[in-house]
């Protein structure tokens, strides 16, 4: 398990679960946390009693060149059949995404980094059944 605090836990929820579409777990405003269980294990929220600096740079990821910081971060696998959606409701809420557009990275996958309201830097990708004709997103995977 994955614990981590935050300074907003309904703005979190909005992101994971309103946006990113991830099903939450558990939920309690009155006792502080917010949980998703995903690929084998689960991420935990957890109210901050203090204001908590929020990141403003990119985390550093393997195969990921442009990020800067030395912190924790993660990626969540977005099934090909939501994909587009999940991208559109990010763009329609002018969540903060390192490049205009999904890339298709490695020869295997698309993938964008955004940031959570915390600043934790996402990676969402889809592993696709055939390469797409375009190798960025432009609406339509």
């Amino acid at each position: 398990m994955v614990f981590s605090y935050c300074n907003d836990l309904e703005a979190m929820r909005r992101f994971y679960t309103d946006l990113v579409g991830m099903s939450q777990r558990g939920y309690s405003a009155e006792h502080g946390f917010l949980t998703y269980a995903f690929g084998g294990g689960e991420m935990m929220f957890f109210a901050s009693q203090e204001r908590l600096p929020v990141n403003a740079e990119w985390g550093e990821q393997p195969g990921y060149q442009d990020g800067t910081l030395k912190a924790t971060s993660w990626a969540i696998d977005i099934p090909e059949s939501i994909y587009s959606d999940v991208i559109t409701r990010l763009k329609e809420a002018r969540v903060n995404t390192h490049t205009e557009n999904t890339e298709w990275r490695f020869e295997s996958y698309l993938g964008i980094n955004v940031m959570d309201p915390m600043g934790n830097t996402v990676e969402l990708y889809s592993i696709l059944k055939e390469k797409p004709t375009s190798t960025t997103w432009s609406g339509d995977v």
